[in-house]
């Protein structure tokens, strides 16, 4: 996108771009100056060029609902404009609707017959499809998509997500470390599939194996924000599941969410305020809080529904107050996955409700919140746990 403002600086689609980027790093100054500029050039451009710019603009301004009307009546007209078609995914994605999954397969698969086996378009119902449990579709059509373009990232994405599922930790990082041999270290989703990497190697008890990826791929990673969001729920769970032998390097994440945390993105706030309670600052958590309250003053659906429960049950889990974290997010269980992102991120703090209830030695509790999760997926930290409770699977 740079180079093409380069080349053309009249060009609104390029400066538009430039902003949903710099939105995917968490450059919020960066976003505004480029989603002004490609409005005010879009004015002299085609029809379909002013819908793109305007739908982009809305979502980087913050407005989400009425960016993702904007896409889905653009898209009427204009099925194959596939950045917005991607762009509007995973707005659903993060809109915090209840049906936000099936909604968003329901989005995709509608435009099938406008790109037929686009490698583009494969990945990206691939990746809807393994949210809704249909695995088997979704490694099919990655597979697919890969054979057409090795290098697409969120094919491969995909069938990590197909391994974790189905609890196939060896085949996942297999699959994960040969393929990320060839991934360029500098693009920007580098960093969460080193995430997905270092997450199968804590569901196989290798904690040293997962901190090393970390450090290597995650802490420094080209994405600030990722290296936030991902970072902080891998170091959350070596607390979780008892693998922490020393402090663990939460300040560096806390300091990257000061830097990339904006208002409305309230999947990057759960994150920041992992890393927030885990070194104590009560001030970036105050603001953070006050944050959170301002959008729900402003008619955000799920800030103080939902948002703020999962907020303040972090701060009590970390000050050992496990009963009032349960307090806080007992009301939301169900409710998790309004939040965004994929089973994968959420589950988080179903974890993190078994681990209050561990230890408290609420023992029948804990087996309560591990038996559904033992039925739907068999996992090995699950099972762990399920052994500690002394009870059988």
């Amino acid at each position: 996108f740079s180079a093409a403002v380069e080349a053309d600086p009249g060009f609104a689609l390029a400066h538009a771009g430039r902003a949903l980027f710099a939105l995917f790093q968490g450059d919020g100054a960066t976003a505004k100056t480029a989603v002004a500029e490609g409005r005010k050039l879009a004015a002299g451009a085609t029809r379909r060029e002013r819908q793109h710019v305007e739908a982009l603009a809305t979502i980087a301004g913050g407005e989400g609902a009425r960016g993702l009307g904007l896409i889905e009546e653009h898209v009427k007209e204009f099925p194959r404009d596939a950045l917005l078609v991607n762009q509007a995914a995973s707005t659903i994605g993060l809109s915090g609707r209840e049906d936000r999954e099936s909604y968003r397969v329901a989005f995709v698969e509608q435009l099938a017959s406008d790109y037929g086996d686009d490698w583009w378009f494969q990945s990206a119902l691939g990746f809807g499809y393994h949210e809704v449990g249909r695995y088997a579709e979704s490694r099919r059509l990655s597979e697919l998509s890969l054979g057409q373009y090795p290098g697409n990232a969120n094919a491969s994405h995909n069938i990590a997500h197909v391994c974790y599922e189905t609890v196939d930790n060896a085949g996942g990082i297999a699959m994960l470390s040969s393929w990320l041999e060839g991934y360029d270290r500098l693009a920007p989703f580098h960093c969460h599939l080193a995430w997905h990497l270092a997450l199968f190697e804590l569901q196989s008890g290798r904690p040293d194996a997962a901190l090393a990826i970390y450090e290597r791929d995650i802490a420094g990673a080209v994405n600030p924000r990722l290296a936030m969001i991902d970072g902080a729920a891998l170091l959350w769970r070596f607390g979780l599941y008892d693998f922490q032998k020393g402090p663990l390097p939460w300040r560096q994440l806390a300091d990257l969410a000061a830097r990339v945390t904006r208002p409305g993105f309230v999947f990057g706030d759960i994150h920041a305020a992992l890393a927030y309670a885990s070194i104590g600052d009560t001030a970036a958590m105050s603001a953070l809080i006050a944050g959170l309250e301002a959008l729900d003053a402003k008619g955000h659906p799920i800030a103080r529904s939902l948002v703020l429960p999962l907020v303040r049950g972090t701060v009590a889990f970390v000050a050992g107050d496990y009963a009032g974290a349960l307090g806080h997010l007992e009301p939301v269980d169900g409710q998790f996955h309004r939040v965004g992102g994929s089973h994968a991120q959420w589950e988080l703090y179903e974890e993190t409700m078994v681990a209050c209830q561990l230890r408290l030695g609420r023992l029948d509790d804990a087996a309560g919140l591990l038996r559904p999760r033992l039925a739907f997926r068999p996992s090995p930290r699950d099972l762990a746990w399920m052994g500690r409770v002394g009870q059988p699977s």
